[in-house]
């Protein structure tokens, strides 16, 4: 209640200063399904409402329209809707997959390949502090997911390493594991990335892009059309606060001062537990 209120107090200052350019929306989501309280785990119900949502008000495209020039302001009226999931949890499969075959949005899955080789549970972030961890997709749900047409498979890094926190040779051998290992499994090389935890480098920027063409991001920001930075695309996150009537103001750029807010927060808890340890 206290994550849709605050995000609710920043309506007012969506409707003054939203970025009204025609972009690029990318949407951000994890897991569907679980049953967990945790923000990033939205209920099935949810998650199918909010894809009929887009199917009856967006205009939804695949991360590949960034890339063949169909992606402009000319190719429709207002902004263009990208569907992302990270990371590449089982649910994704079981849950989401269906609701996308059903209303026909096409999506991009970034997937964690360590996690999907080895079938280990993930045990990062979130996934860590739940006691209901994920098991990951296997490859065949994989592949089954990618020879529908509407699924594109991208990479996370083999094991969701925070690119800006090692070194350059461990940062490059992490992207081009990830990369292999997709091409072997799936049979093509991935075109797609997002950076684990949202953060980038100059360096990561640069390791990213010599085996991939896009690259995700994270924040709020829309990416407008004309001037797409193509391995700094900004995303937002679809979490469960939301709701429903949150989402279709967040996908209509009400709520890009969510970002600012989150950041503000952790910010003052980091200086808590500093002043803490004083």
């Amino acid at each position: 209640m206290l994550r849709r209120a605050a995000k609710m107090a920043l309506l007012p200052h969506g409707a003054l200063f939203r970025d009204r350019r025609p972009g690029l929306v990318i949407l951000i989501y994890h897991r569907v399904g679980s049953g967990t309280a945790s923000e990033i785990d939205l209920p099935v119900d949810l998650f199918e409402r909010q894809m009929a949502y887009l199917r009856d008000h967006a205009r939804v495209v695949a991360l590949d329209a960034a890339l063949d020039g169909s992606l402009d302001a000319s190719g429709g009226p207002g902004d263009a809707v990208a569907v992302t999931f990270d990371d590449g949890s089982r649910d994704l499969y079981e849950q989401a997959f269906p609701v996308l075959l059903r209303y026909r949005i096409p999506s991009t899955v970034f997937l964690v390949t360590r996690y999907i080789e080895t079938q280990a549970p993930f045990d990062f972030g979130a996934y860590g502090r739940s006691a209901h961890r994920s098991a990951p997709l296997t490859w065949p749900q994989v592949r089954e997911m990618a020879a529908s047409g509407l699924v594109t498979i991208g990479g996370h890094t083999h094991g969701h390493v925070d690119l800006t926190r090692v070194s350059d040779a461990e940062a490059r051998a992490e992207v081009e594991r990830c990369a292999a290992l997709i091409a072997d499994r799936v049979g093509q090389p991935p075109a797609h990335f997002a950076y684990p935890w949202g953060r980038v480098s100059p360096q990561a920027r640069t390791i990213v892009g010599e085996r991939f063409r896009t690259a995700v991001r994270g924040g709020s920001a829309k990416n407008p059309f004309g001037s797409l930075d193509l391995l700094g695309l900004w995303r937002r996150p679809v979490q469960q606060s939301d709701g429903f009537w949150l989402f279709t103001m967040k996908v209509r750029s009400y709520l890009d001062g969510e970002e600012v807010l989150r950041e503000f927060v952790s910010s003052r808890r980091q200086a808590g537990r500093a002043a803490g340890l004083a």
